[in-house]
């Protein structure tokens, strides 16, 4: 059965010790000295809170060997992450190579006896199986998409996009549609995922402890930014062959093959102008917070658009955070959709969204337009009403139409097959809560860039993407892994404590 076997004071005072032992009192002070930053940011960081929140995949028995330290094995790894290493194997043994790394990560060193001694709680290094095994109960495994590995080959696509232009959505309307359906089940939630689990380690033991710090901003009016992240995967997109087809040259067999990683698609990177083959990784961040902390993450299939996984994502966050009162949501110009404008004012959300070039272009016959006081379209050729064909109340516009012309009319280039349309007074794209293009709205969309930074130390940082992994579920571990150093490091940051106030003895060594 999983327990907290010791309180994080306790590891403050085992970690006191054995760096007194093994370093100060050996006159090895300047290995203390040079990694001084991550004590201190270890010596913040209470992680206790996790054994409540994995307890339930730990079996209840208290037979058999008991499990290891989980509040140690998730310290380890992020002090992993902070240090580049992104191998498990590679760092097993600098833990057990370094008795400095093993005692900040609140193990025994390997050259510690083994033996059980009293007032130590501590458990021996790990092997390589119980850290992969480990993050594998951080993921709620039974919800993987594919149970089988086998599937048809998806060759990558041809047709590339234009500069800066993500790729559209597969299905027109499929927003409107899930905006109907979340709205329709609005009291029920959504099932858990793969990152659910991480997601309530993320809330409990990050999120919740720094809006009490007051590094997020104020949790009655806070302020997020959502986007996503390209993720490659290193698993291959030609699978393996596990059919008997004997091919001539040229031939291609369309049986099923083995993948590593069977849920990794075809997706469009905007940014570098290419198709990658992997997944999509959507987050929402603080925006009132100077250290660009991410509060919620979602792992989606790299072909899938950012406007259907924000309406995913958005009923995932505020069922998650029923106590905040989120205030705005800034968005790039992908979301721009009247649906997607409407469920965030549902949720009392003041949405920021630039709006789309391909979807908000003039019409081109605007030129051709004038209004008369009422705000009714004239033509300016002949000076004819146009004529009002109705209004469609899914787009938020009313369409008219031109006159009719004669076979003999050359006064106006115009034919009567010209439309006009006229955005309506409750239009949520033109019309929104905040004044789009007032002081307001220009400063909030300029924290839109939070997303875009964080994304930037999880991945380049923290090695999110670099990490030489084939499967979905441990890409997720070491996406959360970025996001968990990243409130780690903005804990540091906001403390006061220095090494010498760990270590007094240090004072002359740091000067």
């Amino acid at each position: 059965m999983l327990v907290v076997k010791y309180s994080h004071e306790q590891y403050q005072d085992f970690v006191c010790d054995f760096l007194t032992r093994y370093y100060i009192s050996t006159g090895q002070q300047i290995t203390i000295v040079t990694k001084a930053s991550l004590v201190v940011k270890l010596w913040g960081a209470d992680l206790t809170g996790i054994v409540k929140l994995i307890k339930n995949r730990y079996s209840r028995a208290n037979r058999g060997i008991p499990p290891k330290d989980a509040v140690a094995l998730l310290r380890s790894l992020i002090l992993m992450t902070f240090t580049g290493e992104t191998s498990i194997p590679k760092w097993v043994d600098s833990l057990r190579s370094d008795p400095f790394l093993a005692v900040l990560s609140g193990f025994l060193p390997a050259c510690f006896s083994t033996v059980k001694v009293d007032d130590v709680p501590a458990d021996p290094i790990p092997g390589v199986g119980t850290f992969y095994n480990y993050m594998d109960r951080l993921i709620r495994k039974n919800r993987i998409l594919y149970k089988s590995k086998l599937r048809k080959l998806k060759r990558k696509p041809k047709k590339k996009q234009k500069k800066n232009q993500k790729l559209d959505s597969s299905k027109p309307g499929v927003v409107e549609r899930l905006v109907n359906r979340v709205l329709k089940y609005n009291n029920a939630k959504l099932p858990g995922n793969l990152e659910s689990t991480l997601n309530q380690i993320l809330k409990d033991v990050f999120v919740m402890p720094s809006l009490a710090r007051g590094i997020l901003g104020d949790p009655n009016k806070l302020n997020v930014a959502a986007d996503g992240t390209c993720m490659p995967t290193h698993a291959s997109y030609y699978g393996k062959k596990v059919c008997n087809c004997k091919l001539k040259p040229g031939e291609r067999c369309d049986c099923l093959r083995l993948f590593a990683d069977p849920s990794a698609s075809w997706g469009w990177d905007s940014y570098n102008e290419r198709y990658f083959y992997g997944h999509t990784f959507h987050g929402f961040t603080a925006c009132d917070s100077f250290y660009s902390l991410p509060i919620h993450i979602k792992c989606v299939s790299g072909e899938r658009h950012d406007s259907v996984t924000s309406v995913y994502e958005l009923k995932e966050l505020v069922d998650l955070y029923p106590g905040i009162n989120f205030n705005a949501a800034v968005y790039d110009s992908a979301y721009d959709a009247n649906p997607f404008y409407l469920l965030n004012m549902h949720y009392g959300i003041k949405p920021v969204i630039d709006l789309n070039a391909r979807a908000s272009k003039p019409d081109a016959v605007s030129d051709f337009i004038e209004f008369d006081k009422k705000g009714i379209p004239h033509c300016k050729c002949l000076g004819h009403q146009l004529r009002n064909w109705g209004l469609m109340s899914k787009s938020f516009r009313r369409k008219w139409l031109f006159p009719v012309q004669c076979n003999s009319c050359d006064k106006c280039h115009l034919y009567s097959e010209k439309t006009f349309y006229t955005k309506t007074s409750d239009n949520p794209r033109f019309f929104t809560p905040i004044l789009r293009g007032s002081d307001e709205w220009k400063q909030l969309y300029k924290r839109r860039s939070t997303t875009e930074r964080a994304w930037d130390r999880i991945n380049n940082d923290f090695n999110a993407e670099s990490a030489v992994v084939f499967t979905r579920e441990r890409r997720i571990v070491r996406v959360f892994l970025g996001a968990f150093c990243c409130y780690v490091d903005a804990w540091a940051g906001e403390s006061t404590i220095s090494i010498t106030d760990i270590f007094p003895v240090l004072s002359r060594f740091a000067a």
